[in-house]
C-alpha cells in the first residue's frame, strides 16, 4: 500500500467522538509543505500534494535512499 501523510494532529477523544462532516482538523503542516510518502511502512519519497484528472495526487520531489 502507498500512503501520503498530509500532516498530523492531536485531538481529544471527545472531539473525535463528536466529529461531523464539515469539521476542520488543524494539521501540523502548511499547505505548501512537502509531504511524506510511504510504501508499506517504509518512508520512500517526499512529494507535493495536488490533483490529476480530477483526482487527488502527489508529485514526487525526492526519493529517500535507505535500507530495503
Amino acid at each position: 500500500p502507498l500512503k501520503a501523510v498530509l500532516g498530523k494532529s492531536i485531538i481529544s477523544v471527545n472531539d473525535f467522538m463528536n466529529i461531523q462532516r464539515g469539521d476542520i482538523i488543524k494539521l501540523n503542516s502548511k499547505v505548501d509543505d512537502e509531504i511524506a510518502v510511504y510504501v508499506g511502512n517504509l518512508y520512500k519519497f517526499t512529494a507535493l500534494p495536488g490533483s490529476a484528472s480530477g483526482s487527488y495526487a502527489v508529485k514526487i520531489s525526492t526519493i529517500i535512499k535507505g535500507e530495503e
